[in-house]
Protein backbone atom coordinates (compact mmCIF):
# COMPACT_ATOMS: atom_id res chain seq x y z
CA UNK A 1 0.00 0.00 0.00
CA UNK A 2 1.54 3.37 -1.14
CA UNK A 3 1.51 6.12 0.96
CA UNK A 4 -1.55 7.84 -0.84
CA UNK A 5 -3.56 4.59 -0.22
CA UNK A 6 -2.80 4.69 3.55
CA UNK A 7 -3.82 8.30 3.53
CA UNK A 8 -7.09 7.37 1.63
CA UNK A 9 -7.43 4.66 4.39
CA UNK A 10 -6.66 6.64 7.34
CA UNK A 11 -9.38 8.99 6.18
CA UNK A 12 -11.96 6.32 5.71
CA UNK A 13 -11.52 4.93 9.10
CA UNK A 14 -11.68 8.76 10.39
CA UNK A 15 -15.01 9.66 8.10
CA UNK A 16 -16.56 6.31 9.96
CA UNK A 17 -15.90 7.87 13.66
CA UNK A 18 -12.72 6.61 14.71
CA UNK A 19 -11.29 9.21 16.81
CA UNK A 20 -8.10 7.09 16.76
CA UNK A 21 -7.69 7.82 13.35
CA UNK A 22 -8.50 11.14 12.73
CA UNK A 23 -5.93 12.25 15.62
CA UNK A 24 -3.15 10.04 13.22
CA UNK A 25 -5.24 12.23 10.24
CA UNK A 26 -4.34 15.65 11.50
CA UNK A 27 -0.96 15.31 13.93
CA UNK A 28 1.56 16.62 11.78
CA UNK A 29 -0.83 19.47 10.93
CA UNK A 30 -1.15 20.66 14.75
CA UNK A 31 1.66 22.82 15.12
CA UNK A 32 0.63 24.59 11.77
CA UNK A 33 -2.88 24.97 12.72
CA UNK A 34 -2.04 25.83 16.02
CA UNK A 35 0.67 29.00 14.80
CA UNK A 36 -2.22 29.94 11.78
CA UNK A 37 -4.89 30.15 15.02
CA UNK A 38 -2.44 32.84 16.83
CA UNK A 39 -3.18 34.89 13.33
CA UNK A 40 -6.57 34.98 14.62
CA UNK A 41 -6.71 34.94 18.26
CA UNK A 42 -7.82 37.97 20.18
CA UNK A 43 -4.70 36.96 22.64
CA UNK A 44 -2.01 34.36 22.56
CA UNK A 45 -4.07 33.18 25.59
CA UNK A 46 -6.62 32.19 23.42
CA UNK A 47 -4.83 30.25 20.45
CA UNK A 48 -5.22 26.96 21.98
CA UNK A 49 -9.28 27.27 22.05
CA UNK A 50 -9.41 28.46 18.75
CA UNK A 51 -7.07 25.81 17.35
CA UNK A 52 -8.81 23.12 18.91
CA UNK A 53 -12.38 24.49 17.82
CA UNK A 54 -11.17 24.71 14.31
CA UNK A 55 -10.07 20.69 14.75
CA UNK A 56 -13.57 20.03 16.44
CA UNK A 57 -15.11 21.84 12.73
CA UNK A 58 -12.41 19.49 10.88
CA UNK A 59 -13.66 16.54 12.53
CA UNK A 60 -17.48 17.44 12.76
CA UNK A 61 -17.24 18.03 8.82
CA UNK A 62 -14.85 15.31 7.63
CA UNK A 63 -17.82 13.16 6.23
CA UNK A 64 -18.02 16.00 3.21
CA UNK A 65 -14.46 15.37 1.83
CA UNK A 66 -15.27 13.56 -1.64
CA UNK A 67 -11.60 13.64 -2.45
CA UNK A 68 -12.10 16.68 -4.78
CA UNK A 69 -9.15 18.27 -3.53
CA UNK A 70 -6.13 17.32 -1.44
CA UNK A 71 -6.69 16.62 2.21
CA UNK A 72 -4.45 19.03 3.06
CA UNK A 73 -5.97 22.30 1.02
CA UNK A 74 -9.57 20.94 2.20
CA UNK A 75 -7.99 20.59 6.27
CA UNK A 76 -6.71 24.22 5.99
CA UNK A 77 -10.02 25.52 4.10
CA UNK A 78 -12.28 24.39 7.00
CA UNK A 79 -9.74 26.06 9.40
CA UNK A 80 -9.86 29.04 7.83
CA UNK A 81 -13.71 29.15 7.26
CA UNK A 82 -13.57 28.20 11.14
CA UNK A 83 -11.40 31.21 11.69
CA UNK A 84 -13.25 33.49 10.25
CA UNK A 85 -16.29 32.37 11.80
CA UNK A 86 -14.91 32.87 15.23
CA UNK A 87 -13.20 36.39 14.13
CA UNK A 88 -17.06 37.25 12.83
CA UNK A 89 -18.81 36.57 16.74
CA UNK A 90 -15.98 38.00 18.47
CA UNK A 91 -16.37 41.22 16.51
CA UNK A 92 -20.19 41.56 17.23
CA UNK A 93 -19.80 40.35 20.84
CA UNK A 94 -17.68 43.37 20.89
CA UNK A 95 -20.01 46.10 19.25
CA UNK A 96 -22.86 44.77 21.03
CA UNK A 97 -20.69 45.75 24.21
CA UNK A 98 -20.50 49.33 23.17
CA UNK A 99 -17.50 50.57 25.76
CA UNK A 100 -14.87 52.85 24.99
CA UNK A 101 -11.44 50.77 23.53
CA UNK A 102 -9.39 50.10 26.23
CA UNK A 103 -5.76 51.20 26.50
CA UNK A 104 -3.21 49.24 24.43
CA UNK A 105 -1.94 47.28 26.83
CA UNK A 106 0.28 45.65 24.15
CA UNK A 107 3.51 48.43 25.00
CA UNK A 108 5.31 47.53 27.44
CA UNK A 109 5.44 50.10 29.98
CA UNK A 110 8.92 49.66 31.67
CA UNK A 111 12.05 51.33 30.32
CA UNK A 112 13.88 49.21 32.00
CA UNK A 113 16.37 46.81 29.40
CA UNK A 114 15.50 43.59 28.41
CA UNK A 115 17.34 41.35 30.86
CA UNK A 116 19.05 39.09 27.62
CA UNK A 117 18.67 38.31 24.30
CA UNK A 118 15.91 35.74 24.41
CA UNK A 119 13.32 38.46 25.93
CA UNK A 120 14.38 40.69 22.97
CA UNK A 121 13.69 37.97 20.52
CA UNK A 122 9.99 37.37 22.33
CA UNK A 123 9.15 40.98 22.59
CA UNK A 124 9.82 41.27 18.22
CA UNK A 125 7.82 37.67 17.74
CA UNK A 126 5.05 39.17 19.84
CA UNK A 127 5.48 42.69 18.17
CA UNK A 128 5.07 40.81 14.69
CA UNK A 129 1.83 38.49 15.12
CA UNK A 130 0.24 41.98 17.19
CA UNK A 131 0.89 43.71 13.11
CA UNK A 132 -0.53 40.68 11.43
CA UNK A 133 -3.62 40.53 13.99
CA UNK A 134 -4.14 44.07 12.67
CA UNK A 135 -4.00 42.95 8.43
CA UNK A 136 -7.49 42.55 6.92
CA UNK A 137 -8.18 39.06 7.25
CA UNK A 138 -7.95 38.00 3.44
CA UNK A 139 -3.84 39.70 3.71
CA UNK A 140 -3.70 38.05 6.97
CA UNK A 141 -4.58 34.63 5.85
CA UNK A 142 -2.38 34.93 2.88
CA UNK A 143 0.74 36.38 4.59
CA UNK A 144 0.64 33.53 6.86
CA UNK A 145 -0.23 30.36 4.96
CA UNK A 146 2.90 31.82 2.36
CA UNK A 147 5.33 33.67 4.67
CA UNK A 148 4.98 31.71 7.70
CA UNK A 149 4.01 28.29 7.08
CA UNK A 150 5.56 28.39 3.64
CA UNK A 151 2.14 27.15 0.92
CA UNK A 152 2.98 27.45 -2.07
CA UNK A 153 1.24 29.79 -4.22
CA UNK A 154 -1.09 26.97 -5.69
CA UNK A 155 -2.10 25.49 -2.43
CA UNK A 156 -2.94 29.25 -0.85
CA UNK A 157 -5.15 29.78 -3.71
CA UNK A 158 -6.57 26.34 -3.40
CA UNK A 159 -7.33 27.17 0.40
CA UNK A 160 -8.53 30.86 -0.23
CA UNK A 161 -10.79 29.50 -3.45
CA UNK A 162 -9.18 32.19 -5.83
CA UNK A 163 -6.86 32.69 -8.83
CA UNK A 164 -2.86 32.81 -8.01
CA UNK A 165 -3.31 36.28 -9.15
CA UNK A 166 -5.23 37.45 -6.05
CA UNK A 167 -2.61 35.64 -3.61
CA UNK A 168 0.04 37.39 -4.81
CA UNK A 169 -1.84 40.96 -5.17
CA UNK A 170 -2.55 40.15 -1.13
CA UNK A 171 0.90 39.03 -0.45
CA UNK A 172 2.15 42.08 -1.67
CA UNK A 173 -0.20 44.56 -0.39
CA UNK A 174 -0.13 42.47 3.22
CA UNK A 175 3.98 42.68 3.16
CA UNK A 176 3.91 46.61 2.44
CA UNK A 177 1.04 47.13 5.03
CA UNK A 178 2.60 45.02 7.57
CA UNK A 179 5.90 46.85 7.16
CA UNK A 180 4.22 50.07 7.89
CA UNK A 181 2.20 48.63 11.22
CA UNK A 182 5.75 47.38 12.19
CA UNK A 183 7.24 50.48 11.72
CA UNK A 184 4.65 52.27 14.18
CA UNK A 185 1.76 53.38 11.31
CA UNK A 186 -1.97 52.57 11.19
CA UNK A 187 -4.19 50.46 8.96
CA UNK A 188 -6.20 52.29 6.97
CA UNK A 189 -9.84 50.90 6.33
CA UNK A 190 -9.44 51.71 2.84
CA UNK A 191 -6.72 48.55 2.83
CA UNK A 192 -9.48 46.48 3.44
CA UNK A 193 -10.69 45.65 -0.07
CA UNK A 194 -8.66 42.75 -1.99
CA UNK A 195 -9.08 42.84 -5.51
CA UNK A 196 -7.14 42.23 -8.49
CA UNK A 197 -4.20 40.50 -9.25
CA UNK A 198 -0.76 41.57 -8.98
CA UNK A 199 3.10 40.41 -8.22
CA UNK A 200 4.23 39.57 -5.45
CA UNK A 201 7.39 40.84 -3.44
CA UNK A 202 10.37 40.20 -0.83
CA UNK A 203 8.52 42.24 2.02
CA UNK A 204 9.03 40.25 5.57
CA UNK A 205 8.85 36.84 4.18
CA UNK A 206 11.98 35.90 5.69
CA UNK A 207 11.16 37.80 8.53
CA UNK A 208 7.86 36.17 9.22
CA UNK A 209 9.42 33.04 8.91
CA UNK A 210 11.98 33.47 11.37
CA UNK A 211 9.36 34.89 13.71
CA UNK A 212 6.52 32.60 13.53
CA UNK A 213 7.97 29.51 14.36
Amino acid sequence: MNENDELRALIAEAQDGNVRAFELLVSSHLSQVRRFARAFASSDADVDDLAQEALVKVYKSLRSYRFQSAFKTWLYSVVRNSFYDAMRSRAGRERSLEEPLAADHSQAPSSAAPADEGLVREEERQRLWRALRALPPEFRTAVVLFDVEGHTYEEVAAIEAVPIGTIKSRLSRGRALLRTLLAGGQAPEAQASTGGAGTSDGGVSSQGRRSGK
